[in-house]
């Protein structure tokens, strides 16, 4: 296989990009009966060395041009290079890699499966695509596997398919994995590390401390497995294991003195062990601080809340919030937190204190108007959202969601009434426009959906939202199907991880009678949206076409167990076809 090569004396200063054993040709030996082509291979080889030096100076103005964001000339550019070294795998990749940083997905991948194809035998090249097929982890978990065989020394291999295990729930084999890659490198870090994250996971707590021991004993400053270690005590019992704990945490401090993951555990574990004169002077130092660097509260907040845990976050924002009540951040995450642990009373409680000069002021407004609906006053939600609205009519969020609140509550001219004057003022607001399309299709008029969805591509051909509800829209119509394939396949190339986009495309395949295209489609769909009841029921549609009756029941199972309550018209439709399947001489 021919790589990208450098070897004209007026690019060395190119080399920096190109590995010098790159240069070497394949030698080329002449025959005496040979001599009278000397000149002939001589030319050949003048005119390899001139596509050398212009596929590297092609090279080097792509990368000048991305330098400066130029998206359209870097394109040019690393097309023109590849033109003239064709054969250049390191070319393809490069230009593969820069199309995904463009969010053009689909593009990558598909040239990425053409490189791999060319070249099975290239590990650089499977290794790019199955990082592009993420999302795909059966296809994924073939791959690597195949690329560990080919290569059962590549460190990077070992890791990604480790993660695609654990990932996917296959504890078993991610922990035989790293057990296997442990013993080939017995002194690489990550390996002993990746086999206690897959031992604690398996609840193997003696097991996974002995492999975080290990971890540390390769590299003694790191902080990552003394955290880890800090979790396999508590799971154990925080009581039975203080000392333990406290050993860790404090060994964390005198690494990093101000490491606020640590005084944040340190704190909490004083806490939960009713060592309440320690976990105070935490708390109280904390308070300090905040007011010095209010960004601590994020951190706090950052810390905890990702990881849904939510009565830690409570914990200790509530004592901090004892000596600084007003501190607007505290009140929003603390709204934030009890929002996590469904205590919609008390987050509306907290969130209702954020004053209007917080940054998050408008999200907090939205997200006391969600409580009010979840907790079935919806009518206070409208009330709530109405006063924000009159006090700023030109802002675009509180106005899209209010005619959202309107649109499901049937009030449909009010919705249109309060879109249509607002797009008065921003004719071409994508937003609005697209608000007033979902609106107008709700209430039955349709065509004029259509129109402000064709209306917004115009403006944006780029509106993944737009692209797919026009797609779907004419699936669910049962017309012009070849150009909602279209549309659709433009907004997936847009937002490849959209598990509502990737349903249109298998919905759309359904309407068009190509049921194993459906199918596929659609069971990426359902992970992706975890099984949104909808999504879930169109697969079980599909299962049954290509005659999967058993997956097609227990599908549409998993779409009654996912039921919103304001999908009553979805579950009843979902009911009467499991009803025949299970029924059939009814």
């Amino acid at each position: 296989m021919k790589h990208l090569t450098v070897c004209t004396l007026a690019l060395a200063s190119v080399l920096i990009f190109f590995p010098v054993s790159g240069c070497i040709k394949e030698s080329r030996t002449l025959s005496q009966g040979q001599a009278g082509s000397k000149n002939i291979a001589d030319q050949n080889l003048a005119l390899s060395q001139d596509n050398d030096f212009q596929a590297s100076y092609y090279y080097l103005m792509a990368r000048r041009h991305d330098s400066r964001n130029e998206a359209d000339q870097t394109q040019e550019a690393l097309e023109k290079a590849i033109a003239k070294d064709p054969d250049s795998s390191f070319l393809q990749r490069e230009y593969i890699i820069w199309l995904q940083k463009q969010k053009k997905s689909g593009q990558a991948l598909a040239l990425a499966q053409d490189l791999a194809e060319k070249y099975p035998d290239d590990v650089e090249n499977l290794l790019l695509l199955a990082r592009l097929k993420k999302g795909d982890e059966k296809d994924m978990t073939i791959l690597l596997e195949r690329i560990l065989q080919m290569a059962p020394e590549d460190k990077e291999t070992f890791l990604r398919l480790g993660k695609v295990y654990m990932d996917e729930g296959m504890t078993l084999e991610a922990m035989n994995l790293f057990s296997r890659m442990v013993s080939i490198f017995p002194d690489y870090y990550v390996a002993h590390f990746y086999l206690g994250e897959t031992q604690r996971i398996a609840d193997q707590p003696a097991a996974a401390s002995q492999s975080y021991f290990k971890t540390l004993e390769l590299e003694p400053d790191l902080l990552e497995p003394r955290f880890r270690l800090v979790d396999v005590y508590k799971a154990m019992g925080e009581e039975k294991n203080k000392a333990e704990i406290e050993t860790v945490l404090k060994e964390i401090l005198d690494l990093d003195p101000g490491n606020e993951r640590a005084l944040i555990e340190l704190s909490l574990f004083y806490f939960n062990t009713k060592d309440y004169e320690n976990a105070d002077d935490i708390f109280a130092a904390f308070g300090r601080e905040i007011r010095e660097n209010p960004d601590l509260v994020v951190n706090i907040a950052q810390t905890l809340i990702p990881e849904h845990r939510y009565q830690d976050a409570v914990t200790i924002l509530s004592q901090i919030r004892k000596t600084l009540p007003g501190n607007a951040n505290i009140n929003f995450f603390l709204g934030m937190a009890y929002e996590g642990l469904e205590k919609p009373g008390k987050a509306i409680e907290y969130y209702l204190k954020v004053t209007p000069d917080h940054p998050r002021y408008k999200k907090t407004i939205l997200s006391i108007a969600f409580l009010y609906r979840d907790m079935n006053r919806t009518v206070e939600a409208i009330r709530f959202l109405e006063q924000h609205h009159r006090q700023s009519p030109a802002d675009i969020d509180i106005t899209s969601y209010l005619a959202s609140f309107y649109q499901e509550n049937n009030r449909y001219d009010i919705a249109v009434t309060m879109l249509e004057r607002a797009l008065k003022e921003t004719p071409q607001n994508t937003t609005l426009l697209f608000k007033l399309g979902a609106v107008l299709d709700t209430a039955g008029q349709r065509q004029e959906s259509i129109e402000i969805m064709n209306t917004i591509i115009r403006l944006d051909p780029k509106h993944a939202s737009a692209l797919n509800y026009l797609g779907y829209t004419y699936a669910e119509m049962g017309i012009h199907l070849d150009q909602a394939l279209e549309l659709v396949q433009r907004a997936l190339e847009i937002r490849p991880e959209d598990g509502y986009i990737m349903d249109s495309m298998g919905w759309v395949y359904y309407k068009k009678q190509a049921y194993d295209k459906a199918v596929f489609y659609l069971e990426k769909a359902v992970e992706l949206s975890n099984y949104e009841t909808v999504i879930a029921a169109h697969l079980a549609d599909a299962y049954l076409k290509t005659g999967e009756r058993k997956k097609a029941v227990a599908m549409y199972k998993k779409a009654l167990e996912n039921a919103r309550q304001d999908q009553k018209k979805e579950v009843r439709e979902i009911e009467e076809k499991l009803k025949k399947l299970e029924n059939p001489s009814q």
